[in-house]
């Protein structure tokens, strides 16, 4: 059974800031202001968050 390493055998940490976990974080803060942002145009436009039926 082989085991993926670094060369030489030393041990792998994870690192203490993740890029990825960071560009997740900004990711979903635009998605929350996008749907914010949505929300309040949907308002002033209609008066309501969700407009309805047949209008």
């Amino acid at each position: 059974m082989s085991q993926f390493g670094t060369p030489g055998g030393a041990p792998r940490y994870a690192p203490e800031n993740d890029v990825y976990t960071v560009l997740a974080i900004i990711g979903f803060l635009f998605l929350v202001v996008a749907l914010v942002y949505v929300g309040y145009r949907a308002q002033t436009m209609f008066g309501s968050v969700i407009p309805a039926p047949g209008g």
